[in-house]
C-alpha cells in the first residue's frame, strides 16, 4: 500500500467484489471476531500459499505419471497411444479431444507441438482421469511397472488410494483458483482444514518422491 492509499472499508470491497462474495466473510468475521476486511486479505494470502505448493506437487506428478507412462509405449507422445492405453471407450473421445484442443491452442501461439507443452498443458482434471478404475490395468499397471520406474515409495500401490488423494488436490486447486473462501466460521476447523489439504499434498509428494516432499 502507497503513503497515498485510504483505508478500505468494507463498502468498499461490497461495491468491488459484490454483496454477496463480501456476505461469507462478514458471516465469518462476526463468528471469529475478526475484522472483514482483514479477513478477506487473509483468505487471500493463505490461498496464494496453498496454490504454491499444489503447483509443485501438480508438476511433481505429471512428470513422474509421463516419464512412466512414455518408457512403457517407447515415445515421448504416449498421449497418443490409445491402443495401448485404452483411452477413449467407444461411447467417448473427451480425453483425445482434450489433446486435440490443447495441440490446437499450442499451433495457435505460434510454438510448434512437443510432447513437453502437450503434457505442460495437460488439466490436473486429465491426471485424475488417467487414474480412474477404468484405466486400472492399462495406465496404472504402467506407472507401477518396475521396468518403467515403477512406484518404490508407494509400496501398498493401491490404485483407488492414490487416485483419492489426486482428486482431493484437484478440488482444491479449482477452489482457489476461483477465489473461493477458504476461511471458516470456527478458526479450529479452518486450522483442521487447513492441515488436512496440506497433509494431503505431502502425501502425494512423499508417495512419488520423499526428498520432494521434504
Amino acid at each position: 500500500m502507497s503513503p497515498e492509499s485510504q483505508p478500505v472499508t468494507l463498502a468498499d470491497l461490497q461495491r468491488w467484489f459484490s454483496i454477496e462474495r463480501m456476505d461469507t466473510y462478514v458471516r465469518s468475521a462476526q463468528a471469529t471476531g475478526c475484522d472483514v476486511v482483514d479477513l478477506y486479505v487473509w483468505n487471500g494470502r493463505v490461498s496464494k500459499a496453498l496454490l504454491e505448493d499444489v503447483a509443485h506437487v501438480e508438476v511433481l506428478l505429471r512428470n513422474f505419471m509421463s516419464v512412466r507412462l512414455a518408457k512403457a509405449c517407447g515415445h515421448d507422445d504416449w498421449y497418443r497411444d490409445n491402443t495401448r492405453f485404452r483411452f477413449n471407450s467407444s461411447r467417448t473421445s473427451r480425453f483425445e479431444n482434450s489433446i486435440d484442443e490443447i495441440e490446437r491452442q499450442i499451433r495457435y501461439s505460434g510454438k510448434p507441438v512437443t510432447s513437453g507443452r502437450v503434457v505442460a498443458d495437460m488439466s490436473l482434471g486429465s491426471w485424475c482421469f488417467l487414474l480412474s478404475s477404468r484405466l486400472e490395468q492399462t495406465v496404472w499397471r504402467a506407472l507401477r511397472d518396475p521396468a518403467n520406474g515403477g512406484m518404490p515409495n508407494y509400496p501398498s500401490r493401491k490404485r483407488a488410494v492414490f487416485e483419492s488423494h489426486t482428486k482431493t488436490m484437484r478440488d482444491l486447486r479449482n477452489r482457489l483458483s476461483h477465489q473461493e473462501h477458504i476461511v471458516l466460521d470456527d478458526l479450529a476447523d479452518e486450522q483442521r482444514y487447513l492441515d488436512k489439504q496440506c497433509a494431503n499434498l505431502d502425501w502425494i509428494a512423499r508417495a512419488i518422491d520423499p526428498k520432494a516432499a521434504d
